[in-house]
């Protein structure tokens, strides 16, 4: 993805030139460092996820029980 520069020329000036942006949807790739931890009761523990993906992605995180961790 990015900004590219498109320049045709020959032995006729003037040179004509086109800038164009390029975007490539592409599914999310996930990583998670460590997929199983532990801590005791009542510490706190952080879950990291790292998302690459265009366009971007909405992250959030659930539990076992279905419900969604909103703060922290």
């Amino acid at each position: 993805m990015g900004a590219y520069l498109c320049i045709a020329s020959n032995d006729v000036p003037p040179a004509v030139s086109k800038r164009i942006i390029l975007n490539v949807n592409f599914s999310p790739v996930i990583k998670v460092p460590n997929q199983l931890l532990g801590a005791p009761l009542g510490t706190d523990v952080q879950l990291e996820c790292y998302v690459e993906a265009f366009p971007n992605t909405i992250n959030y995180w659930l539990k076992s029980n279905g419900e969604m961790l909103l703060h922290g």
